[in-house]
């Protein structure tokens, strides 16, 4: 299992209490957001896509190098609304090594225990963990718009949120989704009654992630319904985006991290 797969099931494990918490507590509001739209890239980024993926997966740093502007980006979350999305400008890089150990790092949450008296060599473990992390993004990518790189395609939908805002509603220690099409929720999978009917552009506290095709939202009154998961998307997902920058082509230029 690749960190990044290991990375998923973790979130997909989460108790997330703190949402727990806060509908024990008080309801919320839904917060207004800024969602990028889906889309299907152009064939030449899709090629160039594939490229980078065909490098990731043969460990070819500096392939990987070679697809990489000067200076690449880094957009970084918390994985609750409380915490707000932010871009740092990482580089000048020297070479293939250096920017892949800087990429792995912000896919990293913690670092590997060497076994008694071993060594691990750190920047080959974020290398590696760089390569991996681009290799699954690419291969699970749902292509579509990050508000925050305005003029790039990513391998997941962005989003863009005021967190202070998201703490004035009551969803500072939730972990956000919103639905991508208006969807029916309903209290359970066996054909309940409608519980509430929710409309894209919205962020909701999540419950648990996906159970045999639904997810389950916690509603602003605190109930807990669920709705088809292929039409819930994740307000901190991990991604990567590409942008055109004239004769160099579609470049690797932004990647995305939420990390605890």
């Amino acid at each position: 299992m690749t960190l990044f797969a290991r990375r998923l099931a973790l979130l997909l494990a989460l108790p997330f209490v703190a949402v727990a918490a806060a509908r024990a507590e008080k309801p919320y509001a839904p917060l207004a957001a800024e969602i990028g739209a889906a889309g299907t890239p152009p064939a030449d980024l899709l090629a160039r896509a594939k490229a980078v993926a065909e490098a990731a997966h043969a460990g070819s740093a500096e392939e990987i190098f070679a697809f990489l502007p000067d200076r690449p980006t880094v957009i970084l979350s918390g994985i609750t609304l409380g915490v707000p999305r932010r871009i740092e400008k990482k580089g000048p890089y020297v070479d293939a090594t250096s920017a892949l150990a800087a990429i792995g790092l912000s896919y990293t949450e913690g670092e590997p225990i060497a076994p008694a008296g071993k060594k691990i060599d750190m920047t080959a473990s974020r290398v590696k963990t760089a390569m991996e992390t681009i290799g699954d993004l690419l291969a699970a990518a749902k292509w579509g718009r990050d508000p925050l790189v305005p003029e790039a395609w990513c391998t997941a939908r962005g989003v863009r949120w005021d967190a202070m805002a998201a703490k004035k509603a009551g969803l500072g220690g939730a972990r956000g989704v919103y639905v991508t099409e208006p969807v029916t929720a309903r209290p359970a999978a066996d054909g309940a009654s409608v519980k509430a009917r929710l409309k894209p552009g919205f962020l909701h506290a999540l419950d648990a992630d996906d159970e045999d095709g639904l997810t389950a939202i916690v509603l602003p009154d605190g109930s807990i319904v669920r709705v088809p998961t292929a039409k819930v998307g994740d307000a901190m997902p991990w991604g990567l985006c590409f942008e055109k920058r004239g004769a160099a082509g579609w470049l690797l230029t932004t990647f995305v991290s939420a990390l605890n």
